[in-house]
């Protein structure tokens, strides 16, 4: 006669043993590691050949994060990730002439270099002369459409929604430009890259005050 709870069958609240004899690990331990974050990549930088003073500008590639880091020629610059795709940066900063790298580095530590891609030369090598699309500060924070056109060193137009039409020989010199007209009107720039320049300005509708400028077109001669 055998003893009530001695049977040989084990009980049924018992775990059976795995048949490999291994244990195994609960399931709340096996964890899978986090993502290390996108890898991004970069194709290119607009402008690449900047003046010695630097300049702003716009990084393309691909998976660019939120929070994503620049660096050019090892120091960090002021940027904004627009999206995955672009990056725009306020100023590259003053450098000696020479080929750069450019790095961009995600937040979680994947990064992306443009070798030599970004190259800092004189200004004296940047011609004024083109098709110049501006935004005048005029008080209002750089929104007052500003257009200009250079051409053989003369400015040929001015226009900040009144256009100023005036065949006037610009002062070009040490990678700058100038002019004074009459009634007080004049015009200065400093090209700090091969399609990028800034200065001041003082005309109808443009205000007095500070500008900004992309290069749209080099006219034919």
């Amino acid at each position: 006669m055998t003893a009530a709870g001695c049977s040989g069958a084990p009980s049924a609240s018992a775990p059976s043993a795995p048949s490999s004899g291994q244990p195994v690990a609960p399931s709340s331990v096996v964890s899978p590691s986090e993502p290390p974050g996108a890898q991004p990549t970069i194709t290119g930088v607009s402008p690449n050949v900047v003046s010695t003073l630097g300049t702003w500008g716009t990084i393309r590639g691909a998976q660019f994060q939120p929070g994503a880091t620049v660096r050019i020629a090892g120091s960090a610059v002021p940027s904004v990730v627009r999206d995955s795709t672009t990056i725009q940066f306020s100023n590259s900063g003053a450098h000696a002439p020479g080929a750069v790298d450019i790095t961009i580095t995600n937040p979680g530590g994947m990064a992306a270099i443009l070798t030599r891609g970004y190259t800092f030369v004189s200004a004296d090598s940047f011609d004024p002369n083109g098709e110049w699309v501006a935004h005048a500060d005029a008080g209002n924070d750089f929104t007052t459409d500003m257009r200009f056109t250079i051409r053989n060193n003369l400015l040929i137009t001015l226009s900040c929604g009144t256009a100023v039409s005036m065949p006037t020989v610009l002062s070009v010199a040490n990678g700058g430009f100038s002019f004074a007209g009459a009634d007080g009107l004049t015009l200065s720039g400093t090209l700090v890259s091969t399609t990028t320049s800034r200065g001041q300005v003082k005309a109808p509708g443009c205000g007095d005050g500070s500008w900004w400028a992309d290069k749209v077109a080099t006219p034919a001669f």
